[in-house]
Order: C-alpha cells, then sequence, then structure tokens
C-alpha cells in the first residue's frame, strides 16, 4: 500500500467519523487544502445515511457515552445494545471510547 493510498484511508476514516458522531461538512479539517485529503474526506463522510439517524441525535448519542466515560462507568451500561438499530450503540462507543486503540494480540 502507498503513501498515499495509506493517507487517503486515513482522511476517508476521518470523515465518515465525522458524519457519523453528527459533525457539520464545514469540519473538514482540509477545506483549504484541494488536494486528496479533502477528496478522502468528503467520501467518506458521504458514506454515512443520515435518514434514520439525523445529526442532531448522532451528537446526542456521542455525548452521551462520552458523559459515561467520563463518570467512569463501565461500557456496559450502554443502554442501546439492544437496539434495533446497532449504529447507536456504535454511536455511543465512539464516544465512551474514541482513543481505544486495538490491543496487539
Amino acid at each position: 500500500m502507498s503513501a498515499e493510498d495509506v493517507k487517503f484511508s486515513q482522511c476517508f476514516d476521518y470523515g465518515r467519523r465525522a458524519a457519523r458522531i453528527g459533525m457539520p461538512r464545514t469540519t473538514n479539517p482540509y477545506l483549504e487544502e484541494g488536494s486528496i485529503e479533502l477528496g478522502a474526506w468528503i467520501e467518506g463522510f458521504e458514506t454515512v445515511d443520515n435518514t434514520e439517524i439525523i445529526p442532531i441525535e448522532r451528537v446526542h448519542l456521542f455525548h452521551r457515552g462520552k458523559e459515561a466515560a467520563e463518570r467512569g462507568e463501565p461500557a456496559s451500561v450502554c443502554p442501546y445494545t439492544n437496539d434495533d438499530n446497532p449504529e447507536r450503540m456504535e454511536i455511543w462507543l465512539l464516544g465512551y471510547a474514541p482513543h481505544v486503540e486495538p490491543q496487539p494480540i
């Protein structure tokens, strides 16, 4: 994988994450660059379907997870584990553990 592919993948993921947690398009950090980063971020952002969970609800879900983590509650308190749409739980967990890195096996 080339360095350009890695950069595209990272920017795509950043854009997708931004949309998943309800951030507006104007939060794109690459607006002034007009490069591969800008295009990748936009592509990632546009992969998120906002018809079922609107952006304001996404923000709310993210912050509920963040607040639970700040209170020291276990992740098992997530109120969306049995929800019909697993994306609510995923967004809540993004707020709960935004910087958790996978552990090496």
